[in-house]
């Protein structure tokens, strides 16, 4: 099973488990509010990092003891975008951002040992960072997309009145009001698709990352600890 408890957050699991690997990357929602049982859980789990992707605004001081890497993705002045579709933030995300998620993914690389990603919710940010890692490793978008889709029904079940609340002052019509609610709460494939179509008019994974810095050993660190073999 890729789930893993923490206490004081929630959408946690390993990514993809290969088979004879030892579990590696997992992805969460935000540590915030983690207690110290769940601080205790993360130590227990084995993390020698925790990469935090939200922006300074969103962040508070970490309340678990494991070191914390910072690679802010958005960088925009008003935060993380609060309306519009999935499809134009993840699009926005690999065109605009690509050195910040390569960042991102160089510091899963390096990571001493297994490494807990986390945004706010645990399902853009870190879903792309995620899928760039694990596709860069040499996983098949299949699997990546199905990583991608279980964070389904959690997150939702967690942030739908938080989202309800942040869209209300901003009177959108039903169309954008539905569209923004599927970007605060949903994790559909049909999304990280996209994404992918995205990634594959940039020249994939690999050549994305290593164009914009990844260097060789690193993706090679990538691949022994998420399971694919190295090619002679």
């Amino acid at each position: 099973m890729s789930g893993i408890t923490i206490d004081g957050t929630y959408n946690a699991r390993w990514a993809i488990l290969s088979p004879g690997v030892a579990p590696w990357l997992a992805r969460t929602a935000s540590l915030d509010s983690v207690s110290t049982a769940g601080a205790t859980q993360i130590a227990d789990l084995g993390f020698a990092l925790v990469l935090d992707l939200r922006e300074d605004g969103e962040r508070a001081l970490p309340v678990h003891g494991v070191p914390v890497t910072h690679v802010p993705l958005f960088r925009l002045p008003d935060g993380p975008p609060a309306s519009g579709s999935l499809e134009r933030l993840y699009e926005f995300l690999l065109v605009e951002r690509a050195p910040q998620l390569t960042e991102a993914v160089a510091a899963i690389a390096d990571s001493s040992g297994p490494v807990l990603v986390h945004c706010t919710a645990g399902k853009d940010r870190t879903g792309l960072v995620v899928a760039l890692a694990l596709l860069a490793a040499g996983h098949e978008e299949t699997d990546v997309v199905a990583d991608y889709a279980l964070s389904a029904g959690v997150v939702r079940a967690e942030r739908q009145a938080i989202a309800e609340a942040t869209l209300l002052p901003m009177n959108l019509d039903a169309a954008d009001h539905a569209a923004s609610l599927r970007l605060h709460l949903d994790s559909p494939a049909e999304a990280m698709q996209h994404a992918l179509r995205t990634l594959s008019a940039l020249g994939g994974a690999e050549a994305f990352l290593i164009r914009n810095g990844l260097r060789a050993e690193q993706l090679q660190a990538l691949r022994r600890s998420l399971g694919r073999p190295i090619d002679d």
